[in-house]
This record gives C-alpha cells, structure tokens and sequence, in this order.
C-alpha cells in the first residue's frame, strides 16, 4: 500500500482510517509541523488564524497518546467557550471512533449531577471550561493528577475574558512532566510571555494570516447606507442563495434586528448572542449545524469557536472595528481550505474601518453592486502601489539635475524671494539717480537761460 504524508508523520493507521471517514486526505500546514512534534513528545504553540486546522493538530496526537487501558483522566482541552467546547468533542469523538477512549465535555449550561456520573465512570479525557471544571474538582468529582497532555485552545480569547487565572488553578493540578500545545489566533508579548512560562522546548508554528485564511476565501465590500443595509442583505440572500450563511453585526441588538426583519419575510432564519441561555443557544447551533436554519445572525461572541461545516457565505453587516475581527468572522467561512465567500457592507461612515481592515491584511477586497457588478475602486493601498509603479526613479534632490528641475520650495523660495528684492531695490536706486540727475541738468539749463 502506498504510504502517504500521514504515514510519513507517525499517524497511526487506525486514526488515519477515522479522518479518511471525516474526509480527510492529507495534513493541512499547521498540522504537518504540529502533529510530528507533539508525537515525539515537544511542547508546540501555534499561531494561525481560525480555519487552519489547529484543532486537528492536537486531536490526532491526543488520540494516540491516551491509553485506554488506563481509567483515568489523560488529556485535557481547555476552551473560553461551551460551545467551542462541545465542537472540539465532537470532533474529537470522530477521531478516536473505534479507539475505546472515553471522553467528555465539561461545560456550564449542562446538568451538574449528569456529568457527575459520567465523571465517575473514569472518562480519560475532558474538554471543557474553567470554571465548571473547578466546580466538579472542588466537590471532588474528578481529579487532574493523572493528565499528562494539555491544551489551551484560544488561549488569547481566555486572556481577554479573564479566564487565565482559573486555568492557571487547573493547570497546576496536572501531572509536572505534562506535554503542552497553546493554541492562538492572534500574536502578542502577553501570548509570547504565557508561552515561555507554560512550555518547555517549545516548537512554535506560526502561519502568515494572509496565507492561512484570506487566500481561501472571496473578500466582497458592497456600499449601502445605515437606511438601505436590510434591503442590501435581502438583495444578496436571493441572488446568491446561500446554502449556509452566518451574518455578523456589531452588537446584540443589530442582530435580533436583522432576524426579525428576515423573519417577517420568511427566511429560515435564526439569532445567536451571548446573553442567550446555554439551551436555547445550543438548539440553535444544533439546527444550524444539520442546515435545518439557514441564515445565522451573530453577534461577535459567535465568531470565535464557531466551527460549521457548509458555511458557503459569511455576511458582515457592519464592519468590525479591527482587523483581527474581520479574520475570525470571514474564517467561519472557507474552512480547512475549502472555498467560501465573505460579504462586508459598509456605509460611507464606515469606510474608515475597511481601509482599516485593507491596510492591516494588505489586501483590496472586491467591490460590487447588490446585483452583482464588479464596480472598479481606487483604494488607498491600491493608489499608492499604482504611484510608486509609475513615478520615475530619481537621483535625488541632491543630484544637479534634479536641482535645476526641482520645485522652488522652502529655503530656496526665501533665497529668490530676498534676490528679486535686492534687484527691485537697486533698479530703484538707480531709477532715483536718474531722475535727480535730470532735474540737475534742467536746473542748470534754467540758470543758464535767465542768466
């Protein structure tokens, strides 16, 4: 039998049979350099944008370096989210199928006595949150002694939601010699310095933005105005019949909104936001994931963790205030290197923000009419390659060349300025010499003639 890449990376058979399952036929970048590393048993901190594949890179070597043989907790995977939670175990549950592994997600928003006895039946890995985590250990439900591979999924999402210091509890609680990954979409000292203090021999694998996400994906701005964006949005759905589609607005209240303006024409559609109860958000994903909904409008909250396959079209229907945002939305889309299509409408006042998110990703996002014709634009970075293209190389406003044609600018505009003074003022000297010597000569003739 052939061998292939995975071969190649020490992946074993059973698991590869299980991605081939999943559709899976060969290792994205990020898990290329990932997986090999963490089998040999080096801690790994990577850093790629969302949709590269940074999930399956812990979850294949997780599912071979547990031992099921042994009746306690091996692995664990900590999430900011429940839902991002529950999605890595369900992928997980895919990886390892036939493995006998037990695993479990552990997760506020679900039954505590449930996952009380589902604890005690000596599950081998956990995939949960910090804080109901915490809950279980101190009632005694579970122990972490025993863990000897960790993972910090969206590590800086932790960071910015405060969550750090209750994983730092559970951390210390594993096994001393426990092999690592930390896995993050953006880049920062805070990241850099957590590294260092959580791994030892650490690879760190880290991918271009631009390459890991952005190259996938058709990037799309439609200009609309604040009054006309429903109708905007409502144009796109029909002509570009999405079969899934996530549409992201600013805030809580901008996406009930945009779900009730398309709700009362009859679209399948449904909202996400973060003040929703763990039930009612998990019945909506679970609906969008089977594509029994349609049309998705978050909130921001959704768009970390938000792992769908099918996801055709994303939609911004504002555009996000920084450029980190934008990838995180537009990677629900195009995921593990698939194609996808991400729409940002913008009003004039929000143009700023997409010269913003063009300079930052150093790309120029296709311009076009609700209808769909490519309009051209002129973009700050796209002006300025085009000026730069055809301005001349010059020797330098040093050369003698360039002086002679050089604008008079600053000081030499003083110093010409100062010469035609001084030539205004002796051609009126001399203008006033003439006139007094020819009064002397006319008094003269004068005295000459009386005389």
């Amino acid at each position: 039998m052939e061998s292939t890449v995975f071969d190649l990376m020490k992946v074993s058979p059973a698991v590869q049979a299980n991605l081939r399952n999943m559709g899976i036929r060969k290792p994205m970048p990020v898990q290329q350099r990932a997986i090999p590393a963490l089998l040999n048993g080096r801690d790994v901190l990577a850093r790629a944008q969302t949709g590269t594949g940074k999930t399956l890179a812990y979850l294949v070597p997780l599912a071979q370096k547990v031992d099921p043989a042994r009746n306690y907790v091996q692995g664990l995977v900590l999430t900011p989210t429940r839902e991002l939670a529950q999605q890595v175990h369900e992928v997980l549950k895919e990886v390892a199928a036939g493995l006998g592994l037990k695993t479990l997600a552990v997760t506020g928003g679900r039954d505590f006595e449930t996952q009380k006895r589902k604890l005690q039946g000596n599950a081998q890995i956990l995939i949960g949150t910090p804080g109901r985590l915490l809950d279980h250990i101190g009632k005694g439900n579970t122990d972490l002694g025993g863990v000897r591979f960790l993972v910090l999924d969206e590590v800086d999402e932790m960071l910015a939601q405060g969550f750090m210091e209750d994983a730092g509890k559970l951390i210390a609680m594993t096994n001393p010699e426990h092999q690592t990954m930390l896995c993050s979409a953006t880049v920062s000292e805070e990241i850099n310095k957590l590294g260092r203090s959580l791994t030892k021999n650490c690879l760190v694998v880290e991918l271009d933005p631009d390459e890991a996400v952005v190259r996938t994906i058709r990037q799309i701005c439609v200009r609309a105005t604040e009054e006309n964006k429903p109708q905007v949005l409502q144009q796109l759905i029909d002509r570009l019949h999405p079969y899934l589609m996530v549409v992201f607005c600013i805030s809580k209240e901008r996406a009930r909104e945009v779900n009730d303006f398309l709700g009362a024409r009859g679209y399948n559609v449904d909202v996400l936001t973060g003040d929703m109860s763990a039930v009612k958000r998990k019945t909506v994903m679970k609906r969008f994931r089977e594509a029994k909904l349609q049309i998705l409008a978050a909130s921001d909250i959704a768009a970390r963790g938000l792992d769908v396959e099918g996801v055709t079209h994303v939609i911004n229907y504002d555009v996000p205030h920084d450029a980190d945002w934008y990838v995180h939305r537009v990677g629900r889309t195009g995921r593990a290197g698939r194609d996808g299509v991400a729409i940002t409408l913008y009003a004039p006042e929000e143009l700023r923000w997409l010269h913003n998110i063009e300079s930052r990703l150093g790309i120029t996002m296709e311009k076009q009419t609700p209808e769909g014709r490519t309009v051209v634009r002129r973009t700050r970075i796209a002006a300025a390659k085009r000026k730069a293209a055809e301005t001349p190389k010059s020797r330098g406003r040093n050369s003698v060349l360039d002086k002679r044609h050089a604008p008079k600018t600053g000081s030499n505009r003083r110093q010409l300025s100062r010469s035609a003074a001084r030539r205004q003022n002796l051609q009126l000297k001399e203008a006033a010499r003439a006139r007094e010597a020819k009064e002397a000569a006319k008094a003269a003739k004068d005295w000459r003639r009386n005389k």
